[in-house]
Order: structure tokens, then sequence, then C-alpha cells
């Protein structure tokens, strides 16, 4: 298979991220709360990559250290869906992506932080232009802003950087023989921190198993499809140019939400979704003497 089938499939998985948030607003207007989304989500992606691992003789093989990151991965992953889910009932879903991907910028500081190394000027730059894309899209509609609350606010931004520590921490752990006995291990892990915040008794459980087409297909197109889509593409193509590639998430969010929820997304938004999607391709684009540093890993909320 050619580089740019890879390629393709990299943009698909960023793509099928992108469809999450519409999804998360239908199953909220047939009645689900954020907690059946969140814990429902888990529940069958869990099944359905645990029969996917299973079918294709995954085996459950760690190198040392990893059982512990992929612990904090699935950690992260269900703290990431749940601020994310929740921020979506006080914001609109575009306001809500553009939080969401301030771990654009979080997870360089992160490195910054942890390794002591000054970023490259180009990064500092891609940061910068990531800030200022992000000011313009989410302050460019008074009517919007009247709709929010700080709640919503601080939860998006919440989980932006529990994602931005999940990419960091992802990009820690060696490749394993089976990417999808990882990703059936990481995302158990999610589904029962998720019930340690939504215990499963009937009541929840009820709505989760009625749940089948709303919150199996969130589980779908956050878990499942991405997680198995970036396996197969992410080493072929190299983690910086897959963080260009699966930047598509935030430009498909924001049309979903224009076409299927009949968002208004004011035209400075989508000026700010350009600017940030440049500000992501500067600071990743790979440069002389290798590439740019880029931890990429499946996304957990969207």
């Amino acid at each position: 298979m050619r580089r740019s089938w890879y390629a393709l499939l990299v943009v698909l998985g960023g793509a099928s991220y992108g469809l999450v948030s519409p999804l998360v607003k239908t199953a909220y207007a047939r009645g689900f709360s954020a907690g059946d989304v969140a814990a429902g989500q888990f529940y069958y992606a869990a099944a359905l990559l645990w029969l996917l691992a299973v079918l294709t003789g995954g085996r459950v093989r760690f190198a040392r250290g990893d059982a512990g990151r992929m612990a904090a991965l699935g950690v992260l992953g269900a703290v990431t869906s749940v601020a994310y889910y929740r921020s979506l009932h006080d914001l609109p879903v575009w306001l809500s992506v553009i939080l969401l991907f301030q771990f654009a910028w979080i997870t360089p500081l992160i490195d910054l932080v942890v390794t002591r190394r000054g970023l490259p000027r180009v990064k500092w730059m891609g940061v910068a232009i990531i800030l200022v894309g992000t000011v313009l899209a989410a302050g460019a509609d008074g009517g919007a802003a009247a709709r929010t609350t700080l709640a919503g606010v601080l939860l998006g931004l919440a989980s932006g950087v529990s994602y931005a520590a999940f990419l960091y921490i992802s990009g820690s752990v060696r490749a394993p023989r089976s990417p999808l006995v990882r990703a059936a291990i990481i995302t158990t892990v999610s589904l029962l921190v998720s019930w340690l915040l939504y215990p499963p008794t009937g009541r929840v459980l009820r709505p989760v198993m009625q749940g089948a087409v709303p919150i199996g297909a969130v589980g779908l197109f956050s878990q499942v499809l991405p997680t198995t889509l970036f396996s197969l593409g992410i080493p072929r193509v190299g983690g910086a140019a897959a963080a260009i590639l699966g930047s598509v998430e935030l430009p498909v969010a924001v049309v979903a939400a224009a076409l299927l929820l009949r968002e208004t997304v004011p035209w400075q938004s989508w000026l700010g979704v350009v600017l940030i999607l440049f500000g992501i391709a500067l600071s990743e684009w790979p440069r002389r003497g290798g590439e740019a540093a880029g931890n990429t890993g499946g996304c957990v909320q969207s």
C-alpha cells in the first residue's frame, strides 16, 4: 500500500473524531445524560475492541513500565471524555471542540516542563498562532457567549489539558504487537473509571443498554474507528505528519455542527479555525534534521 493510502487512513481517523460531538448532542436530545454517554461509549467500544483483538489473534504482552502507562492513559481517557461531554451541555459544539484543541499547545508545554528542553522558535510561533486563532474563534459571536457558562468553558479547557497529557504519555508507550489489544486494555480502564464516576446501578445501566444506537455510535467513532485507523496509518506516515493530518477533526466537527445541528458558526470563528490548523501545521511540520517530535494517540472525547 502506498504512503498516500496510509495518510488517508489517518485523515479518516481524525474525521471520525470530528463526528463525535454532533453524535453526543444527538444522544442528549434523546434524553441521555453525560454519564450515560461517557460510560456507555466505553462499554460498547471495549466489547467491540476485545472481540476484534480475539478474532485477529492479539496477545496481551507488555514492555517494562507500559502497564502503568496504559492504566494512566485509561484514566486520562475517561477524564477527557467526561469533561468534554459535560462541556457540550453548556457550549455550542464548535466552541467545545476549539477548547479541546488547546491540547495542540499544551502538549509541547508539558514536554518543556518535563524535559526542561527549550522549544524551537517555529514551535513557539505555532503556539502563538493557535492562541490567536482560539481567541478569535471563541470570542467572535456575542450571541454564543451569552449561551456559555463558566463551568462549560472550564470543563472544555480541562478536556484539552487531560487530552494533552494523554497524548504525551501515549508517545512513551512502546509500539505493541497488537494495537487492538492495547486499545482494548486502555478502553477497559476508561470504562472502570467512568463507572467509578457514574456507578453502574440499574438506573444507569438501563439507558446505557437502551442506547445501543446513539451511544454505540459515539463509541464506534470516538474509540474503535480512530484507534484502528491510526494504528494502521501512523507508523507509516510518522508522528509529526499524523498530528497535521489528524487535525482534520477540528474542521469536520465545526462543519458537522453547522450542517447536522444547524449551529450558527460566525465567519470570525471559521478564520480562527484556519489559524489554529495553520499553527498546528507550522509547529509540527517536519524540519531539516528529522521530524518534529509529535505525540499522536487515540482521542477519547471527541
